[in-house]
């Protein structure tokens, strides 16, 4: 009976062509974002407000009804405003420098944190609020589910930014770097993100082929028939031995994720990280897959073949992000503290 159980399943044709394409796909789209990644600074700072108002339209669209064209352009106002505050917030430092000189101003200044303005939720409701009074079709339950997406994901993409950039503001503080561009180093710069996104995408990668082959017990099918508990284990169990091994190869090489953070000394704490993140991983997947269960669509657009939509595509994505972000941010307050 046993041997019989791991007798890998049949794939149909269409599942193969669907394999293919995902596969193209994912080719295609790391050829364009690591580059993006690899660079960072203002480059990736672009390419985020590009997915930002993407996934902002993805969700708007997901009810499949036709909304006054104010809707959309205040949602991509606000959602900008929710994601790049920290960048506004950093102005007045800068201006009070003796002849307002932007000279010592970095990016990654503005994101040595996560932080989401109080008045910009505030506005936020407000502005969706109006917009129930402006366009009849348009309700209050659409007012907070887009408000309360839309939440998750600039805190999502705000953490992919912070992520992308602490390395460099930890290095700069440690070593007080004058002169200072944008990355130490081309190549230590981008681990941290590196990491998280390879142990993300692995989960996913390992559910995948490991419940195509071998899954057979649905896991909750209610809101996705497709995934298994073989392959929920096999992506988690992929998943944190490919990125402990990712973050430990660089770090006991001499090139730590974040120094002094996740470094050889502190590799518990990579250790930690890298079974946290396909656990919010699965988590954020069930979570956008729920609303489109709920709104009765297959995915949330069609801009990436074999993927779905932005949001289809990064979904687990905003979810180890946040996870992330909030776990180093624990992690600096509590050696801060002892």
């Amino acid at each position: 009976m046993k041997n019989k159980e791991l007798v890998p399943n049949e794939l149909s044709k269409e599942t193969k062509a669907s394999m293919k394409t995902r596969i193209i796909s994912a080719i295609v789209g790391a050829i364009i974002v690591i580059p993006v990644i690899f660079v960072g600074d203002f480059f990736i700072f672009g390419v985020m407000a590009f997915i930002l108002l993407v996934s902002t339209y993805e969700i708007i669209h997901c009810a499949k009804r036709k909304y006054n064209i104010a809707l959309y352009i205040v949602a991509f106002i606000l959602a900008l405003l929710m994601t790049y505050w920290p960048i506004i917030r950093s102005m007045p430092d800068c201006f009070k420098t003796a002849g307002y000189d932007w000279s010592s101003w970095r990016v990654f200044n503005a994101f040595n944190e996560i932080y989401i303005s109080l008045s910009v939720l505030a506005l936020s409701a407000f502005g969706l609020f109006v917009m129930v009074l402006i366009d009849k079709g348009f309700t209050v339950r659409d007012a907070c589910f887009i408000f309360t997406m839309m939440l998750i994901i600039t805190v999502g993409y705000q953490s992919i930014l912070y992520i992308r950039y602490l390395p460099s503001s930890a290095y700069h503080q440690v070593n007080h770097v004058e002169n200072y561009f944008n990355m130490y180093d081309n190549l230590e710069s981008c681990l941290l993100l590196v990491y998280v996104l390879l142990g993300t995408f692995m989960t996913d990668i390992g559910a995948y082929f490991v419940g195509v082959f071998f899954g057979k017990n649905k896991m909750l099918e209610r809101i996705s028939p497709k995934k298994t508990w073989e392959g929920f284990f096999g992506g988690v169990i992929i998943s944190t031995i490919a990125s402990f091994g990712f973050g430990m190869a660089f770090c006991l090489t001499g090139h730590p994720l974040v120094l002094g953070i996740l470094d050889k000394e502190h590799w518990y704490f990579i250790l930690a990280l890298s079974l946290i993140i396909p656990l919010t991983s699965v988590l954020g997947d069930f979570v956008f897959s729920a609303c489109k269960r709920h709104f009765d669509i297959k995915d949330f657009g069609n801009i990436i073949p074999g993927h779905g939509g932005m949001l289809d595509r990064l979904d687990s994505v905003i979810f180890s992000m946040i996870a992330t972000a909030v776990f180093l941010e624990l992690i600096q307050y509590w050696s801060a503290i002892i």
